[in-house]
């Protein structure tokens, strides 16, 4: 379990890689258009919508990580005052029923992407296809459907 738990852990540090050019392309879009707008009375076309993609990208692909370094917030202060056996059952529970979520989410994400991939929905200004982004949300669930899968098998194990 820990091999699989340290190469799906790799695998969301490469995916915060590109998680993370979606934040430096976000802020070098608003850059541009902000001194484009100001200075030169010359807005980037498209600059909102490409912001949007790229904090897609950004999103999507950063969770993983950050669940697994645990700064994600929980609701410990209320849990830990609970006898073991209450917390054992509700950690299963807890992560059994994040792990449906993000499974849907990710079958959610690939027909949403399906649909916009057929129906060759663009930005209507950056003339952006739309499709990859939906695939974007359904790539950065994946890891964390593992992360949930991890700490499901964790909790049942009693670690």
């Amino acid at each position: 379990m820990e091999r699989f738990e340290r190469i799906t852990k790799n695998i969301c540090k490469k995916l915060e890689l590109v998680g993370v050019a979606g934040y430096l392309i976000m802020v070098l879009v608003n850059i541009v258009d902000v001194v484009g707008s100001k200075f030169f009375k010359w807005p980037l076309p498209g600059a909102f919508e490409v912001t949007s993609f790229a904090q897609v990208i950004a999103i999507a692909l950063t969770v993983p990580l950050g669940l697994f370094l645990g700064f994600h917030l929980s609701i410990d202060f209320i849990f830990e005052k609970l006898p073991k056996t209450p917390r054992y059952l509700i950690s299963i529970f807890v992560f059994a029923v994040l792990t449906i979520f993000f499974v849907l989410v990710f079958l959610q994400s690939l027909e949403y992407g399906y649909s916009l991939q057929i129906s060759e929905e663009i930005g209507s200004v950056s003339k952006i296809p739309l499709f990859p982004f939906a695939y974007v949300i359904a790539a950065g669930a994946v890891p964390v459907i593992l992360y949930y899968i991890i700490s499901t098998v964790k909790s049942i194990k009693g670690r």
